[in-house]
């Protein structure tokens, strides 16, 4: 029998209480056509070639006989294109696969038009036979711009639906148009999509690192990700490419060349949905370099004071009282409450001189005007090497500077096995660790990675390394978080979807559950057989929880032993096949489950997570 001994007064360190929180980025079509509820892609005409060799400002409109697309009569400085529709148009959605209804869900629909006589607009939901699904019609009556918005009420189930169009009378023109379930998640107005919202929440973060990755550095100035473009009415927010449509990250056979960002969900959409997920929010800034892996252009060190500005303006509008001008902007947004930010992330992934000279301008005059505000800089894209002992030298050099460094791997499940113990040794005098992105990954070759349970049973390995170390480890976060089933550029994902439906990989489920035990006091502990890996936390109300990896393909005997007496004992386990992963026909094949319980010694099984939970009632 194997014995655990835990001893409840050894106190090791007190675990961080933002030790898991979730990232998320625009990758796999995971905001527009993804946790964005809306459903209509190309929805003011701004899709556009970067290239300048073919015309997009009518993809995903079909027929596009019907509708014309010029730039002599912008809506305003960011929508600059319109269309004259002169018979029935229909959306196709996000990756041509239209979107789902539900009989009796109710969508709003919004679209800014005008005539030079008075028109009539059909505005319905048709199936993919083009039969109704839910009729409307709007009076478009004047030559100007104007916003016009409806209701509709679907009548049936459906799996592929679209949004069409039909002028009658005349032609119409037609500048923005939008389409939302009333069903998002909390029943916002330009809400997320509820089911993915769901899971999110489901997984109790105590933080939400966004926009990104690589998303924030852009792979050219224009591209680069800036803030201040993602706030206000969604009909003035400009529409950006998405890095990941470009080609080489594309799996064969698949296009991303309608791979645009809206900026729906934009930076108040984002710390509303921390609010509402009870997350705190980590927004990640560009410090003035796109990519280092392919362009890796650099803004010049005299030129800074512009991006810094936009930090501090950040920070007012989500701290600045109303009556500064970025607070008043958030306040007329619908929260005059200040969000309450502390953390900001200067870079993604960045190495090197370039980056630490640039950030050290940010953190001097950040840090002076906002002593609160905690920084956290980069230690680069791997997790030892020339870029990783740069970064640790220049943190050993200047301490002050940085609150936390943001580490990041992509490894091999053996990685993870091999680095339970990688923070032991850590200096706890240099910046605490957030660990910004991770995942285990099956094979080195992309297409052929699984989100399978050896991926997630080696996370959960090195996660009990990370709890033991959590006094210096004060965040961690999996990425992706979503990926569109049959669109992605990047696997394994944290959860998949499609049109209607989602599902949470293995390593979802070993996410909540370390999530949902975390907090209190690590406390010290000891076990006989290496194949199992172990951490133990007490918590405020004294209830002991013990989380046991058993990594091995041997069931165990585990004898517990304590220093205090429970009269209370439950036991969470995960337990499968290495190979075992979810899908949308068998969602459920990998989840936890709960199993009886018997005195103090239980038994572990094979490749398993378990959440030993002992209380007294």
């Amino acid at each position: 029998m194997t014995e655990l001994r835990i001893n409840e007064n050894k106190k090791i360190c007190e675990m961080s209480p933002l030790l898991y929180g979730i990232f998320f980025e625009d990758i796999n079509y995971g905001g527009d056509g993804g946790l964005y509820g809306e459903l209509i892609a190309n929805r003011a005409f701004e899709y556009y070639d970067r290239d300048g060799k073919k015309d997009l400002h009518k993809m995903r409109w079909e027929p596009k006989d019907r509708i014309t697309v010029t730039d002599s009569c912008p809506l305003n400085e960011s929508q600059r294109y319109s269309a004259v529709i002169s018979g029935a148009v229909r959306n196709m959605g996000f990756c041509g696969e239209g979107f789902s209804t539900r009989a009796g869900e109710v969508f709003r629909f919004m679209v800014y038009a005008a005539s030079d006589k008075h028109a009539e607009l059909s505005a319905r939901i048709v199936n993919g036979n083009g039969e109704e699904v839910a009729p409307a019609k709007i009076d478009i009556d004047g030559a100007e711009w104007k916003k016009y918005e409806l209701e509709l009420t679907s009548c049936a189930d459906c799996k592929n639906a679209y949004i069409e169009l039909e002028p009658h009378g005349c032609d119409i023109r037609i500048a923005f148009t939008s389409l939302f379930s009333t069903d998002t998640y909390k029943g916002r107005k330009n809400g997320m999509r509820r089911d993915l919202a769901e899971l999110l929440a489901a997984l109790k973060p105590s933080f939400m690192r966004f926009p990104g990755g690589c998303i924030v550095e852009g792979r050219s100035f224009d591209n680069m990700y800036n803030w201040k473009d993602t706030v206000g009415a969604i009909e003035e927010r400009r529409t950006n490419w998405n890095r990941w449509q470009m080609e080489e990250y594309q799996q064969e056979g698949r296009d991303s060349s309608d791979y645009f960002q809206s900026y729906g969900i934009g930076f108040y959409e984002y710390f509303v949905f921390c609010e509402d997920i009870g997350a705190k929010p980590v927004p990640v800034i560009n410090c003035g370099m796109t990519c280092q892996w392919h362009e890796g252009l650099l803004v010049d060190m005299g030129e800074l004071d512009k991006w810094i500005k936009d930090v501090e303006d950040l920070i007012e509008f989500a701290n600045g009282n109303i009556d500064t001008k970025w607070g008043g902007i958030r306040a007329s947004m619908g929260h005059p409450e200040p969000f309450g930010l502390k953390y900001i992330g200067i870079g993604n992934e960045q190495w090197g001189n370039e980056y630490f000279e640039r950030y050290e301008v940010f953190a001097d005059k950040l840090m002076k005007k906002y002593p609160d505000i905690k920084l956290i800089t980069s230690a680069g894209w791997k997790d030892r090497g020339w870029e990783f002992d740069l970064a640790m030298d220049w943190m050993s050099r200047n301490k002050e500077k940085a609150y936390a460094v943001d580490e990041h791997f992509y490894k091999e499940p053996e990685w993870f096995l091999n680095n339970i113990s990688r923070y032991d040794g850590y200096d706890r005098s240099l910046p605490k660790v957030f660990i910004g992105e991770y995942a285990a990954h099956s094979d080195s070759d992309i297409k052929a990675r699984r989100c399978n349970w050896e991926c997630a049973l080696a996370e959960a390995a090195f996660l009990t390394g990370v709890e033991k170390n959590s006094g210096h480890v004060i965040m961690s976060c999996y990425a992706p978080l979503f990926g569109r089933a049959d669109h992605q550029q990047w696997q394994p994902d944290l959860i998949w979807f499609d049109t209607d439906r989602s599902y949470a990989t293995p390593s979802y489920y070993v996410q909540k559950l370390f999530s949902e035990n975390a907090g209190g006091t690590v406390v010290e502990t000891a076990i006989s057989d290496d194949g199992i890996k172990v951490t133990s936390n007490v918590m405020p109300d004294g209830t002991l929880i013990i989380k046991a990896v058993n990594i091995t393909g041997d069931a165990a005997e585990i004898d517990i032993k304590t220093e205090k007496t429970y009269d209370n004992i439950s036991i969470e386990e995960i337990a499968a096949d290495p190979k075992d992963e979810n899908s949308f026909d068998e969602p459920y094949k990998v989840r936890p489950r709960f199993v009886k319980a018997d005195g103090g010694a239980v038994t572990i099984k094979p490749y398993s997570v378990n959440i030993i939970r002992m209380e007294n009632k």
